[in-house]
């Protein structure tokens, strides 16, 4: 008791002055409402930035969770576009169209590791042979084309990239019936060649390059990218076709690996095909 008496009788001046200060303090921004206003504007402003910041943390932090539900909601959703089917008699009734979009189904993932700086380049994916991925099914994005499977383990695969060299994806001009070979110079990452057309076929620049869907690897009209540019190749009969990919693949996350659900069936028929001699 008495060293509080003592440290009362050594800081009474102090303590006197802090609660005068206090009450003074409080009168002010009681009375005055343009300081009160300031004063909690700037409370305001420090919690709203702080929670602000907050949030963006942890929209960052759960990002990879919401693109993976927003891959599984459009494979849903893909199920349910009417353009899908096809009416089998005059009412409403309609089935699976085997020619078209459902016979494949899609299956999501996530990039892991890429490359994009070689003349022959790859990618994994998280997912493997207990999603039912297996070797030479397609891989797209949301945008198009980006690649086949190439390896796959039980959780992994590795896709060999549109830009590799001898990929061999078919592909045609939209409105055109003529098709030829996507290729990949090793140059730039955006950008391949579409090869085998001759320069009596009429092409126009910005038209919509698709997939021709041979080998089951896609389905048909899966887009690829658009005609950048146009030239004729000296002394031969052809164009020499510059195709933008759709996809940066610089940028590649989220893909779709593409299932066949009648690709059994087309490997077996097209073996019996006989062979140019």
């Amino acid at each position: 008791m008495l060293k509080f008496i003592a440290f009362f009788r050594r800081f009474r001046v102090f303590l006197v002055f802090l609660i005068l200060q206090i009450a003074a303090l409080s009168s002010f921004f009681s009375v005055m409402s343009y300081p009160r206003t300031q004063f909690f504007n700037s409370s305001t402003n420090v919690t709203g930035t702080l929670l602000t910041w907050e949030r963006n943390v942890t929209k960052y932090l759960y990002l990879d969770e919401a693109n993976e539900k927003l891959q599984a909601e459009n494979v849903l959703l893909e199920h349910r576009i009417p353009d899908n089917y096809i009416s089998i008699d005059t009412n409403t009734a309609k089935i699976n169209d085997t020619l078209k979009r459902l016979s494949f189904e899609r299956i999501p993932a996530t990039v892991i590791n890429s490359s994009h700086a070689h003349s022959n380049n790859y990618f994994t994916i998280n997912a493997g042979t207990d999603k039912g991925i297996a070797r030479k099914m397609g891989v797209v994005s949301s945008t198009g084309i980006v690649g086949i499977v190439y390896d796959v383990s039980e959780n992994f695969a590795i896709v060999k990239s549109v830009l590799t060299k001898d990929i061999n994806i078919t592909a045609f001009i939209d409105k055109s019936n003529a098709h030829g070979l996507i290729k990949y110079d090793g140059v730039n990452p955006r950008k391949v060649s579409l090869t085998g057309f001759s320069n009596d076929i009429e092409v126009e620049i910005g038209s919509e390059v698709l997939a021709r869907g041979s080998g089951g690897y896609f389905p048909q009209g899966e887009p690829i990218g658009v005609v950048e540019k146009l030239e004729p190749v000296e002394g031969q009969p052809r164009w020499d076709i510059t195709v933008k990919l759709n996809q940066d693949m610089r940028k590649l996350r989220y893909v779709y690996i593409i299932k066949n659900i009648h690709q059994l069936e087309l490997e077996e028929i097209e073996k019996n095909i006989p062979q140019l001699q």
